[in-house]
């Protein structure tokens, strides 16, 4: 939709007056730490080949729009890891729509694992899944970032399709990501189930003349990065990323609790104590020191936010600072930093001011509405860095 010119005019005069506090630094006492060790590696879906090699993993895209003009039909997608150890076997599902596009074929040699393995390619082009994977014959192990496979598609009509690394849906029933080191055992599995349980980055193809990539697929507030990061589906605007609220926000059949793919979510924290139980479902854990976790405690890690105005942010209530660059914890951190500064959160509304729950351009974002009103405003949400650049957690 378009933003009516005294939005960006107000915009203007308060991101003056928020640049004027730069240099106010204020420190912030760090009230919570995860504890768990975390799952360094990332798997996932690249739509965009470029800097990807054996060993180097560039930008990650999400998106690609294709042309159903031939030959520009046909286009690579990438199977990625990232900072993995020891990697031996990797085995994953990839879903997708079979009336927008067709998995062609599977191109290995040189790739991650070598020239030495032993790749498979299995799709079923009722269902609309492949399986994928690759085993080391050698049993070297490999260790850091590069293309796992490169797949070539071709786009067959206009529309939108999901690429998802991860599937919940027949014919193989609920599967995800695995990986091995050369002992056979799982790398990343947190939870005793066999599947990865670090993040998995899932994708979508948008064919057709004119074909554009949205930011916000579904219109549902999160942008695509958002709801890949953390798992839910892109496409369906009722499946959202999870939140510790006692509610199946992502429609995988688990209400805050423990599954795969999910170790940077709600679902799935476990802190203070550790004891294998989420935070969510654990009755001694509450990371602002009072124990134990209670319903009268509205915030929960002490942040000024309360846990319902978290849960609406999709922010993480028990914790007042990110873990890493994929873990929204401090509403005001837009970018994931652990700093208040204005390039990367307060820029982070530019273009954005006066847009609103359900704007079919897809311009709204949940995230930045940090007065919870639905509405992106200088006044309500902007505002609220006032006096706050600078700050940081640790």
């Amino acid at each position: 939709m378009a933003k009516p010119a005294w939005a960006c005019f107000l915009s203007a005069i308060v991101l003056t007056f928020i640049c004027a506090g730069f240099y106010a630094f204020i420190e912030r006492a760090d009230v919570a730490k995860a504890t768990l060790s975390e799952v360094a590696a990332i798997v996932g879906v690249d739509t965009n080949t470029t800097g990807n090699t054996a060993t180097t993993v560039g930008t990650i895209d999400r998106c690609v729009s294709v042309s159903l003009t031939p030959p520009n039909n046909t286009f690579y997608i990438d199977l990625f890891v990232k900072d993995v150890t020891n990697l031996n076997f990797w085995d994953g599902t990839l879903s997708f729509d079979t009336t927008k596009i067709h998995v062609n074929s599977l191109a290995v040699d040189g790739f991650f694992l070598g020239s030495n393995g032993y790749p498979k390619l299995d799709c079923d082009e009722v269902q609309g899944v492949c399986q994928v994977g690759n085993t080391d014959m050698t049993h070297a192990g490999h260790t850091g970032s590069g293309v796992l496979g490169r797949l070539e598609l071709t786009a067959l009509s206009a529309g939108t399709s999901k690429l998802y690394f991860t599937l919940w849906e027949p014919p193989f029933g609920v599967s995800g990501v695995t990986l091995w080191n050369p002992s056979g055992t799982d790398i990343g599995d947190l939870d005793g189930d066999h599947f990865f349980d670090g993040l998995v980055f899932n994708a979508i193809v948008v064919v057709g003349p004119g074909a554009t990539c949205p930011t916000d697929a579904d219109l549902d507030g999160f942008t695509n990065v958002e709801e890949s990061v953390d798992g839910s589906d892109l496409l369906n605007a009722a499946s959202t990323p999870e939140m510790c609220d006692g509610v199946d926000n992502d429609l995988d059949g688990l209400t805050d609790g423990r599954r795969q793919a999910k170790t940077y979510s709600a679902e799935w924290y476990d802190r203070d104590p550790v004891n294998g139980i989420p935070d969510c479902t654990d009755a001694d854990s509450d990371s602002d020191g009072e124990h134990p976790h209670n319903p009268t405690d509205t915030d929960d890690d002490n942040d000024g936010y309360t846990d319902a105005r978290e849960a609406y942010l999709g922010t993480d209530s028990l914790a007042d600072c990110r873990v890493n660059s994929y873990h929204s914890a401090w509403p005001l951190d837009i970018n994931n930093d652990g700093r208040i500064m204005v390039v990367g959160d307060v820029t982070a509304f530019s273009g954005l001011i006066g847009s609103q729950y359900g704007d079919v351009d897809g311009q709204f974002r949940k995230r930045l509405d940090l007065s919870g009103d639905t509405r992106i405003m200088v006044v309500g949400d902007v505002t609220q860095y006032s006096g706050r650049i600078g700050q940081q957690c640790s």
